[in-house]
């Protein structure tokens, strides 16, 4: 008999296994969760975080699991040995060595655009913010267009009409995975400049995740979030970190670091700075859906309250 529901991950546990460290067949992961104001700290298996039951369901297509075999097929296999290349590429490698090629910019710009397009946050502004504009707009342009004598006698009917959460959900995921739409949006982050930060204090402080890992900051300001800063802004810098000790950074050419493009774009740096750590934890933190992720051995430091 089928399973009633789904674990669908809205990130993919292939991504958070290497935050986490091996028991026996197992990965188990340090997890903080905020909880009617408190935080709570606890160890599970990948398999059992980041997931919502049935989250990704559709009713619009003939497989109503369409988009989670969607993603395990395009996106969740790239976090797997293409990420682990390029991991080792990284940690083989000089200082200041061009460790990115167009492939692994190409790659990663997948799994970026598609985790933030995929998590509820996403789902969230559609339904709250731009569905209700378009709607709004539709609506007076239907009425401007209508003889008024019909829409005197369906005004109520025409105001009241609107699409379900679901209809929307599926709206949102059907124009942001159409082929022209989402190459277009990995266009953007494949062209801009990247960097690579090895984490000198990976020992003590390393780079947190959690299930909406992608940090996007608007250079010079304290906002956070695709909505709020956008993926083409010159300002913007998109923060992912690819495992405790390595992350990309990326920025624009029309912004801050353009005449240095050549100099940083693909390199890998040393990144000593602890201040800038911490800080790129904390918003990834803020922002998490449910669950942030704290490795080894941070995470017995913050549990036992030592830091």
């Amino acid at each position: 008999m089928a399973k009633d529901y789904t674990n669908q991950h809205i990130v993919p546990k292939r991504y958070l296994d290497r935050f986490g460290k091996k028991d026996g067949k197992r990965t188990i992961i340090g997890t903080r969760i905020v909880s009617k104001g408190s935080a709570r700290f606890f160890e599970d298996s990948t398999a059992n975080v980041g997931y919502i039951k049935n989250y990704y369901d559709v009713t619009d297509k003939n497989d109503p699991k369409y988009w989670e075999h969607y993603f395990a097929r395009e996106i969740d296999t790239l976090c797997g040995q293409a990420m682990e290349n390029i991991i080792a590429k990284v940690t083989l490698t000089q200082k200041n060595a061009t460790v990115l090629s167009d492939q692994d910019k190409a790659m990663l710009s997948k799994v970026i655009v598609a985790q933030l397009m995929r998590i509820p946050e996403s789902i969230d502004y559609v339904k709250n913010v731009l569905y209700p504009r378009v709607s709004a707009q539709v609506k007076d342009n239907l009425i401007s267009a209508l003889p008024p004598a019909f829409v005197e006698k369906h005004m109520e009917q025409i105001i009241s009409t609107e699409l379900s959460e679901q209809d929307q959900k599926e709206l949102m995921f059907n124009h942001s995975f159409e082929p022209v739409n989402f190459d277009r949006y990995c266009d953007v982050l494949q062209n801009g400049i990247w960097v690579v930060y090895v984490n000198m204090h990976r020992d003590t402080m390393p780079f947190l995740t959690s299930d909406n890992p992608v940090l996007i900051e608007g250079v010079g300001s304290k906002d956070t979030g695709m909505f709020r800063n956008g993926l083409a802004n010159p300002a913007t810098c998109i923060f992912y970190p690819l495992s405790p000790g390595i992350a990309v950074a990326i920025y624009s050419r029309q912004g801050i670091l353009g005449l240095v493009a050549d100099e940083y774009d693909g390199r890998k740096i040393l990144l000593n700075e602890e201040k800038y750590i911490m800080s790129r934890n904390v918003n990834i933190m803020a922002q998490a859906h449910r669950h942030s992720f704290i490795p080894q051995p941070l995470y017995d430091a913050v549990k036992n309250g030592s830091v």
